[in-house]
Parts: structure tokens; C-alpha cells; sequence
């Protein structure tokens, strides 16, 4: 996500800008491709469902979501032998068998699969779950993993689509040290093309250089995107556990994470959380740790929402980051020593309000994946606007 930097001024703290990293790369156009529809055993189309090409050693080369009839189209970059994988949010994923693909062919194939859903209902918490490192298969925590990561998979493929507009709007809050408003929020609109509004830095670079920094001179606290929670550096420097979910978490089945003991910079805790019906990512909520901050820091952190589009792709619906208001309090001569003190809190976030098919950018689309003229921008969802 976004980092949210305080600047000292005057022995006071106060919210920097936040800045939004927008770009977008073509894709290269390929001579050959596989395309086809994926279906049930029952001949129903599967639209939403991650279709990947792996090569002959294993190694994915291509990946698209299919569309609302189940098609699907993934270009090669070389003949060869490929196989086609699905990975489908709440289902057991399916293999093809090793196809044959010629150079400048197009295959045509149908692949079908049989549904067989994930029971995350099924699954059992214990209250004194050792926190460990994720196993790479066959346990109930993995089996939770999986499915958090397919969601955030598809939140960071689509953030890599270029033919997507989101509507959305940022806000500003001053708060008080117990986290109470002390003002109406701010508001402003924004709106982006082919990127999600919310993204972090990469993940290499926090994972090293700490969910907290100073970069010319300016502390800047940040929040995970998908991308950064899908990196193996941050995975590897966490353990994980399962949880139930209380209160407004009420229902919902927790992927609960904690930095490792030896790590020693800023970094983040807390706890993905699941629809344990659907399998699928609701949000996360997080917290700042091993903060060198000389006042309480139970307050800081923020959450990450995400959502289903009707196309099947995943966006980062909203965000919140808070970050830390400290002022030098004077000390009594004789007395007493100065010392920091914690004034209040700046939130900043945002929520996206609508999400577009938009024609705005498409002559950056390979040609494999645009084959009309595209029409004039087309509604995908609208969000209600909910207050920060």
C-alpha cells in the first residue's frame, strides 16, 4: 500500500502527503496460444476461476482469470509442451493433461474440471496454536493459506491489467491519542487507469528495510498490498497461526501472522481473515512492531479490505494506515526531564467507489487480447461511500 510519513516540525509530528505510484507496461504479443473454455463436469461454463500455463520444467508462464462463459486465452512464448492448472477461490485446483503446441497455432481446448469444494468450515482452532512457519502441504493451515493466497493472487493480477478504471476516493483524519475523531475527515476524489489506487512499495523492500522508514529525511510508515503479502521474503519472516474470529469478526476464520523472534526492524503483525462459507479473503488488519517510538503504539497499524469484482477479478476495496502525532514536552528545571509525548493520531486512507472496463488505454493491449474496438466505458461495480 502507501506509506504515510510524518515530518518533524517544531518537535511536532505531522501527516505528509500521501503519493500513489501509477504505471503501465504493455505486454508483449505472442505468435501462439491456448484458448477454450473451463467447465464443470456438468458442462457448465466456470467463469472467476485462474487458469495458469506451466512449461514443460514447471514454470508458469502465463495466467488469466476466465471471463463470465468460462473462456480463456494464454500466449506462449514458445512452442512447446504446456499444461494448463486452475486455481479457483473455495475448490480443489485441477490439471490438464501435457498439450502439444506448434509454433504460430492457436490450440483450441476445453478444459474440465471436476468441483470439488475446500470445507474451511470443517476446520478445527486450537486456542493454543503454536505460531509456525507454514508447511508446504497437507495441514489445516495450509489448507487457509492456500486459499488467502489465491484471493491475493487475483488482487495482484489485476492490479496489472491495464483495461481497468477504479473511482475512488482518499481521506485524511486527525484523531486523537485514544483514536477519537477530532475533526471531520477529508475528502478527495481520485480516480486511476490500469493500476489499483492503493500499492505498496516493493515487497524486498520493506521485508529489509522495515515497514517503517526514514527516506530523505521523512519517517513514512506503510501497509502491505497483495503483492507484498504473496512475497516469499515476507512469508518466509513470519509464522502463522489459525483463529476464530469475535465481535465484528464474528463468523470469519483468521490467518493470524507474527514477525519471527530474531527480527529486529519495523515490521507488522496481524491477522488475515476468511469467509470460512466461501473460502474467500475479507480483509486484514494489522499492527506496527518493533517500533523504536518512545510513547504507545497499540493504536497504530490499519486494515486492508478486499472484494470480488462481478468479472471475478479482486481489488483492494479500501485501506487505513495510522501513524503516530509526538510532540517534546519541556521538563520542569530541577525537576523533571523532557519527554515525548503522544498528541493524537493521522489516519489516512481511502475506498474505492466504482470500477470500470474503460477503453481510455487500449492500444496498450497485446493484440491476442483485444481483437475488437473497444466500446466506451462500462460499469463493473459501484460501492457505497462509507464514512472513514
Amino acid at each position: 500500500m502507501i506509506g504515510v510519513g510524518p515530518l518533524v516540525r517544531g518537535g511536532l509530528l505531522t501527516a505528509a502527503s500521501i503519493a500513489v505510484c501509477l504505471s503501465v507496461r504493455p505486454a508483449p504479443a505472442t505468435a501462439q496460444a491456448i484458448s477454450g473454455i473451463v467447465e464443470d463436469s456438468s458442462g457448465a461454463p466456470i467463469s472467476g476461476a485462474f487458469v495458469v500455463l506451466e512449461d514443460s520444467s514447471g514454470a508458469v508462464v502465463a495466467r488469466t482469470l476466465t471471463r463470465d462463459g468460462g473462456g480463456y486465452r494464454l500466449a506462449a512464448p514458445v512452442a512447446g509442451r504446456f499444461r494448463l492448472r486452475t486455481d479457483r477461490i473455495g475448490y480443489v485446483g485441477a490439471v490438464s493433461p501435457w498439450l502439444r503446441l506448434e509454433a504460430d497455432e492457436t490450440l483450441e481446448h476445453r478444459f474440465r474440471v471436476e468441483p470439488v469444494p475446500i470445507r474451511l468450515q470443517r476446520i478445527t482452532v486450537s486456542e493454543r496454536a503454536r505460531c509456525e512457519l507454514l508447511p508446504d502441504e497437507g495441514v489445516q493451515l495450509q489448507s487457509v493459506w492456500d486459499e488467502a493466497r489465491k484471493a491475493l493472487t487475483a488482487t495482484s493480477w489485476t492490479g496489472q491489467q491495464p483495461y481497468f478504471r477504479f473511482d475512488a476516493v482518499m481521506h485524511s483524519h486527525a484523531l486523537d491519542a485514544r483514536g477519537r475523531p477530532l475533526s471531520e475527515a477529508v475528502l478527495e476524489e481520485v480516480r486511476f487507469y490500469g493500476r489499483h489506487p492503493f500499492r505498496s512499495i516493493p515487497a524486498r523492500d520493506l521485508v529489509f528495510g522495515g515497514f517503517v522508514q526514514e527516506p530523505e529525511g521523512r519517517v513514512a510508515y506503510y501497509a502491505p498490498d497483495a503483492d507484498v503479502l504473496l512475497s516469499e521474503t515476507f512469508v518466509r519472516r513470519h509464522c502463522f497461526r489459525l483463529v476464530r474470529g469475535g465481535a465484528d469478526r464474528a463468523g470469519l476464520l483468521g490467518l493470524e501472522f507474527e514477525a519471527l523472534p530474531q527480527s529486529r526492524l519495523p515490521d507488522i503483525e496481524g491477522i488475515m481473515w476468511l469467509d470460512p462459507a466461501t473460502s474467500e479473503l475479507r480483509r486484514l488488519d494489522y499492527s506496527y512492531v518493533n517500533l523504536d517510538v518512545p510513547v504507545d503504539t497499540d493504536r497504530l497499524g490499519g486494515q486492508v479490505e478486499f472484494a470480488r469484482l462481478p468479472t471475478g477479478a479482486w481489488i483492494i476495496r479500501g485501506w487505513k494506515i495510522r501513524v503516530p502525532v509526538i510532540e517534546w514536552v519541556e521538563g520542569r528545571p530541577g525537576r523533571t526531564a523532557g519527554r515525548y509525548r503522544l498528541t493524537g493520531i493521522n489516519e489516512g486512507g481511502g475506498q474505492v467507489l466504482a470500477v470500470w472496463l474503460t477503453a481510455r488505454i487500449a492500444g496498450l493491449l497485446p493484440t491476442d487480447t483485444l481483437r475488437v474496438t473497444p466500446p466506451p466505458d462500462s460499469l463493473l461495480v459501484r460501492f457505497e461511500l462509507r464514512e472513514p
